[in-house]
């Protein structure tokens, strides 16, 4: 039965070959990952559920079929429980994102159990990301006048918990209809990109850790203060700049996976929604004139966020083909009718 599931549809690599995002490859323990053009390759035998590809996934399209982050946030917001373990309530720490670290911390006090790490064999794949959350999100709880995610060694006794092999079976028998149902559809894969999963990229869906951060910020409400964050101090989302370079070709707004990147209906216009953006790249990586430049993050945008007009372009009807073209100066040609007519000068020699 496969140990990890992947949707297409929900998968930057999918969207185009120049996608850079290899976040599941770099942080697999165990090279069960392999990103490719245009492809993820999922290595079941050497799964070992671990999580931490899921938890550093931008756009949620990986998901372990015995255990789903979202429902662990759910139930353990409604337990008594304050302590996150590897060993009792969780997979490896690594699968709990910065997004969801952030959200518990504004819902309740939680300590996070590191004492397992330090013996780990995946300590040198996933300590690292373990950290850099934690970090990230006390940053921001801080900024927002919350009580900071503790981080201890607390390592209960072993003997009180149940075992790794223990705490999936019982995950599993909770989750056996959808295992199930998972299982059916991977044998049921033909290969290649289904017609379904054209739709669910053309659906640009919102991922649950965004959704659910977004339903908590709104019932927190504005806080005191608000603080500039340099781009390289978060890492689910940003603020994005678009210089005079940018031509227009719509590729960005059309590719972007959650429609963080927008435009009106005259494609006059590049529209961007800080708290759309899961900081996937894939704008940066399909922009031929690297026209696209991330700058400082005002926290304001996680409470009074507004979409903002990157930029504007003038938009006029070619005076060969009639169809309507952005226009930056000089004779009124579209692209492609230029090109057409350098073709033919450069075939009668006259170019």
């Amino acid at each position: 039965m496969n140990k990890i599931r992947l949707e297409e549809g929900s998968c930057t690599r999918y969207y185009s070959k120049f996608s850079s995002c290899s976040e599941c490859q770099d942080i697999c323990p165990t090279k069960a990952v392999e990103c490719s053009e245009s492809e993820v390759k999922l290595i079941q035998d050497d799964c070992i559920s671990c999580g931490a590809c899921v938890g550093v996934c931008p756009n949620e399209a990986l998901e372990l079929t015995n255990f789903t982050v979202t429902d662990f946030f759910f139930d353990f917001l409604k337990s008594s429980e304050s302590i996150i373990s590897c060993k009792t309530n969780f997979v490896c720490l690594a699968g709990l994102n910065v997004e969801y670290l952030l959200t518990i911390g504004l819902v309740k006090e939680v300590t996070v159990d590191l004492g397992y790490c330090e013996e780990c064999d995946i300590k040198e794949s996933c300590y690292p990301k373990i950290e850099q959350n934690i970090i990230e999100a006390n940053k921001l709880l801080n900024s927002f006048g919350f009580k900071e995610i503790k981080s201890e060694s607390i390592k209960a006794q072993k003997e009180e918990q149940p075992s790794r092999r223990d705490f999936f079976n019982i995950f599993s028998m909770k989750n056996i209809a959808k295992s199930k149902k998972n299982f059916e559809e991977s044998l049921a894969d033909s290969g290649g990109i289904s017609s379904e999963v054209v739709r669910a990229i053309r659906e640009k869906k919102l991922p649950n850790k965004r959704k659910i951060l977004f339903t908590i910020l709104n019932k927190i409400g504005k806080v005191k203060e608000y603080e500039f964050l340099k781009q390289e101090d978060i890492s689910f989302t940003s603020s994005k700049f678009i210089d005079e370079s940018c031509d227009n070709c719509s590729i960005c707004y059309r590719l972007c996976p959650t429609s963080a990147l927008s435009s009106d209906s005259k494609f006059s216009k590049i529209y961007f929604d800080d708290l759309m953006c899961i900081k996937c790249k894939l704008c940066h990586d399909v922009c031929e004139s690297n026209s696209i430049s991330l700058k400082s993050f005002d926290t304001k945008e996680f409470f009074e966020g507004t979409q903002k007009e990157l930029i504007s372009f003038d938009i006029t009807r070619c005076n060969e083909c009639g169809a309507f073209f952005t226009y930056k100066g000089g004779e009124k040609m579209c692209q492609r009718c230029k090109q057409e007519e350098e073709g033919a000068l450069e075939l009668w020699g006259l170019s």
